[in-house]
């Protein structure tokens, strides 16, 4: 029996996506940190840059992002997650060469964070690179699901760190987070109901804000040095 060139079809583009995505978290927060060293105004820039990639919801928004182009549910979940855990790996990677400390002592605090956060970065990514994925096929109240998972994350992390981190560049930043995440309430009108959309992100605000904290204090446990 012969089988169609589709049968052994590979689904590159959603892995590619994901290998690019990884990279990019990875890298962008080391350029964003020693951005202040070369640049006008560095020191808030570096300030700013400090708190931007202490964030955990920009990531998520990626996953969902790559779940949204992934063609499918499974291809979606499965985009999301790898990248979000080979973006971990690729940070502290660079943790451990290119970092203020090298060699056994960035390792040995390194590794054990990297795994840890590895495994949040598993299902977090596949959650809302699912989520991404329903917004594109779903029903329209799949869809209000969808967004006010994606925008509610956003919010919820905002409010919670807004308690917890002092500072105008902290400040500046987790306004312009919970700006997105009510932004993406409104922009996500012309493909799921307004009304339903701002249910769920009530919902997912709570919900993420009070399971974010649990997750901090849990790293933190774990040897986890951040914010």
């Amino acid at each position: 029996m012969r089988i169609g060139p589709r049968a052994h079809h590979l689904p590159r583009r959603p892995l590619l996506l994901s290998v690019v995505a990884a990279l990019a978290l990875g890298l962008a927060g080391r350029i964003a940190i020693h951005a202040g060293a070369v640049l006008p105004h560095g020191h808030a820039l570096a300030a700013v840059g400090h708190t931007a990639v202490a964030l955990g919801a920009p990531w998520l928004a990626v996953a969902w992002i790559l779940g949204a182009y992934a063609g499918n549910r499974a291809r979606g979940a499965a985009s999301g997650a790898a990248a979000l855990v080979l973006g971990t790996g690729a940070w502290y990677l660079l943790t451990i060469v290119g970092g203020a400390t090298s060699g056994w002592s960035a390792a040995s605090y390194a590794v054990p964070v990297a795994a840890a956060w590895g495994a949040v970065a598993l299902g977090a990514g596949a959650l809302f690179g699912l989520a991404g994925a329903v917004w594109r096929d779903g029903r329209p109240r799949f869809r209000a699901a969808a967004m006010g998972l994606l925008s509610g994350a956003l919010a919820g992390e905002s409010l919670l760190l807004m308690r917890e981190w002092p500072g105008r560049a902290a400040a500046f930043v987790l306004a312009a987070e919970l700006a997105a995440g009510l932004g993406l309430v409104a922009l996500g009108r012309r493909r799921a109901p307004l009304a339903l959309t701002v249910l769920f992100f009530l919902a997912a605000t709570v919900v993420v804000a009070g399971t974010e904290g649990v997750v901090r204090d849990a790293l933190r446990l774990a040897g986890w040095a951040g914010p």
